[in-house]
């Protein structure tokens, strides 16, 4: 069996065809159909018809509050203003006639380290997918739990920090990618508009600009993707650093907060950071500091492993969902 998977993120979609032994063939990028419910099933709609002839369907991997039974999204995620009260799949099929699933992208990351990747062995555990925000899953006996409203694992929305209340104080700000992109734009003074994904940078400046010190001047025409922000962390860019660091706090809160509260055998990071050498280091050195100064005894301590796939986590757990449905 072999189907395509799509894994939609905020900057782009991911696809490949994946097969019964979790092997991708033909993968690649497209751009994030933001926009419209059109242009989302249009982006679906052009690679069926390159690579329908080969597949048994479609498996999708999408953020928000998603019943997998049904297909119906139920808010939340960087699709919601366009996919909110939408079954995805039926939008889907008027246009791909086959067989389509859908399921959550950070559960599908969980189902792809449950299936046989770092948590295969394990009775309990969690994933965290660093991606434009933060995807998540909780494993339990080998299955992904949904909970109410399918909100379980849903870790954007664990507050990381602040003395407000406030979106900035929220994982998907802190710890996904989308905020670390948007705080170093911030205080080197780079031109938002010209980002990886631009419209969504720009709709939370306009909620945030106030909590940000004015600039002077112009801002840069300067492009700041993950492989420059940590170009400028081993130049040592201070702006970069200061935050980076504030990432590193968050991430450790969030994960000590996972911990005690779901007990996990084994936390997996995965989605397109988890590729970045440093982090784990880097995440190790910040948590023993955590560790040290809250008194944190040895019991309610992570551990924290690599997902075995990465950035592809989302595609191999949509595929793994559309093939045991």
């Amino acid at each position: 069996m072999r189907c395509l998977a799509c894994d939609f993120g905020g900057s782009s979609v991911k696809y490949a065809l994946v097969d019964h032994a979790a092997i991708l063939t033909e993968a690649g990028e497209v751009e994030a159909p933001l926009q419209t419910k059109e242009a989302f099933t249009e982006t679906v709609a052009k690679l069926y018809e390159r690579f329908g002839n080969r597949v048994d369907g479609i498996a999708i991997s999408l953020p928000g509050l998603i019943d997998a039974e049904t297909g119906l999204h139920h808010g939340s995620g960087a699709y919601a203003p366009i996919l909110s009260g939408q079954n995805i799949i039926r939008l889907l099929q008027a246009r791909c006639p086959t067989r389509i699933t859908v399921e959550n992208d950070g559960k599908c990351g969980a189902l792809a380290e449950a299936w046989n990747g770092s948590l295969s062995d394990v009775a309990t555990g969690a994933v965290l997918v660093l991606g434009t925000a933060i995807g998540g899953g909780v494993v339990l006996n080998g299955d992904v739990q949904r909970g109410y409203c399918f909100s379980a694992g849903e870790f954007s929305f664990a507050v990381t920090g602040g003395d407000t209340y406030s979106m900035l104080n929220e994982a998907w700000m802190n710890v996904g990618v989308i905020g670390l992109t948007y705080k170093v734009c911030k205080y080197k003074n780079l031109d938002l508009s010209c980002q990886d994904a631009a419209p969504m940078l720009l709709r939370y400046d306009r909620l945030f600009r106030d909590r940000f010190p004015a600039a002077e001047g112009e801002p840069y025409p300067v492009k700041a993707d993950g492989r420059q922000i940590f170009r400028w962390l081993d130049e040592g860019d201070a702006d970069t650093w200061r935050a980076y660091r504030e990432f590193l706090r968050s991430l450790t809160i969030l994960i000590h907060n996972i911990q005690v509260c779901i007990a996990p055998e084994r936390i997996a990071l995965g989605g397109g950071l988890s590729r970045e050498a440093r982090l784990l280091p880097d995440l190790a050195a910040e948590q023993s500091v955590f560790y040290e100064q809250a008194g944190v005894p040895v019991s309610l301590r992570s551990h924290l492993v690599v997902s075995r796939y990465l950035r592809e986590c989302n595609l191999i757990g949509a595929a793994y969902h559309f093939m045991r449905t």
